[in-house]
């Protein structure tokens, strides 16, 4: 039962037990499962000590932990039961009870069945001294299906919820297999370059010693952890880092030379500076955010092109006067990339999956039909409403798509669709294109 997102069997160097089960006491005392690349960097900087290899091999193992928090879950659940406990049934494990259930275990503890579970029991901390039962106890459980799941980073009670999505995209079983399967992986590094200037832009990696796993045209692919950004390519402004979904989201914009755009929850500008690169000097990328400082890294991306014809303006777009500002109706494309659970992400941000709660998406809910209803005025007759998520939810997409047009009849769906996995090796988003009549 080897996690197979590792090639290699982990290395559990000894003298790393005590600062890696610290930082597990840590995240433990925290009240959800924080976003952990930055919870990480923030303890980091409280732990300067720590070497660049130290801080890599405790990024490594607490973001695989983050992959497979329900394995040991179960395993210590199963193993420290009684009979009484017997009838207890796994199957209703839900992101929260997980969460509660994972803060109790002690931190040598969880570490130990996920030790075992690579096979490796000599590595284990040496505060376990019943590693030869819990190895007996883990053997007995290979056919477990609770077990099963948790092994491939999912729970039962999100069952549901997939089931939508495999009858929504008319998924076949293997093609929901393997979405699956590729939830447990990182995605490569995807690049976009400038129109025109992909061959360049591989050529200057190849002289970098980088190696592409993926080149069409344009769109270019790194092994993760690829230091792109040390490379000339970078420097000149040729490639820019972008998700091969979110690069699919702006190919469905269709924006052209001399559009006139508006990035409606731009944030950090990924999709605002591909839309600029495509309507040209004669066109106008308009990119809001309510968040004033995430627009600033859509600023400086645009700076590092050199392209003046993105301006960033923060607004709460939910709210009608901020949208009248803008001068309803006269943009060729409007798109909402809306706030949303960000279940399409957990191949580069496996924390995520465990704050996936039906209360968090029904929160969610009403600000993605705000967004879509304030927004939607803007449109030039003809022009296209992108509506956007990086979630594979039914309830965050193609419903919040059919309670819009049951109020905006002017308006009808071209196309409506998942994007990256499992397609592409990528993150999964889902973008449906509105025109209005």
């Amino acid at each position: 039962m080897v996690h197979t997102d590792t090639p290699n069997r982990p290395q559990w160097p000894g003298y790393r037990w005590p600062h890696l089960c610290d930082l597990t006491r840590a995240l433990q005392a925290e009240p959800q499962w924080p976003q952990m690349d930055r919870w990480l960097a923030a303890r980091f900087r409280e732990r300067k000590a720590y070497g660049g290899k130290d801080r890599r091999f405790y990024s490594d193992r607490l973001f695989r932990l983050c992959r497979l928090a329900a394995v040991p879950v179960i395993l210590q659940q199963g193993y420290a039961q009684t009979d009484s406990d017997a009838n207890r049934n796994d199957e209703t494990w839900t992101a929260v009870t997980l969460w509660q259930a994972f803060r109790a275990i002690p931190a040598v503890e969880l570490w130990g069945w996920l030790v075992l579970l690579d096979e490796v029991d000599d590595q284990a901390p040496r505060e376990l001294t019943d590693v030869a039962e819990r190895r007996a106890w883990l053997d007995r459980q290979r056919d477990d299906a609770d077990l099963q799941a948790a092994v491939r980073g999912w729970l039962n009670s999100w069952q549901p919820w997939l089931d939508r999505r495999i009858a929504a995209s008319g998924w076949s079983e293997t093609q929901a297999v393997q979405w699956q399967s590729l939830q447990m992986t990182r995605p490569p590094i995807w690049l976009r370059a400038l129109p025109g200037k992909g061959e360049q832009a591989t050529r200057s990696l190849h002289a970098a010693g980088l190696e592409l796993v993926a080149q069409q045209g344009d769109v270019l692919a790194l092994e993760p952890d690829t230091q792109v950004t040390k490379t000339k390519a970078w420097d000149a402004g040729w490639v820019e880092i972008q998700d091969r979904a979110s690069q699919r989201i702006v190919e469905a914009v269709a924006a052209a030379p001399g559009h006139r755009v508006w990035d409606v929850c731009a944030g950090g500008g990924g999709k605002a500076v591909a839309l600029a690169s495509l309507v040209g000097a004669t066109g106008e990328v308009i990119a809001t955010d309510i968040r004033a400082h995430a627009l600033q890294e859509t600023e400086r991306r645009a700076a590092r092109q050199r392209f003046t014809n993105l301006h960033t303006q923060p607004l709460d777009a939910t709210q009608p006067d901020a949208v009248a500002a803008l001068n309803a109706g006269t943009f060729d494309r409007v798109v909402i990339d809306a706030p949303c659970s960000g279940a399409g992400t957990w191949r580069r941000n496996p924390d995520s999956r465990w704050r996936l709660t039906g209360d968090a998406i029904h929160t969610l809910q009403p600000i993605q039909d705000q967004l879509l209803a304030q927004a939607s005025a803007s449109v030039n007759p003809g022009g296209y409403l992108v509506y956007a998520t990086c979630s594979w939810l039914v309830e965050e997409n193609e419903d919040r798509v059919s309670q819009f047009l049951s109020g905006h009849p002017e308006f009808c769906v071209l196309s409506q669709q998942l994007v990256g996995a499992p397609e592409d090796n990528a993150d999964t988003m889902f973008v449906a294109v509105l025109q209005r009549a």
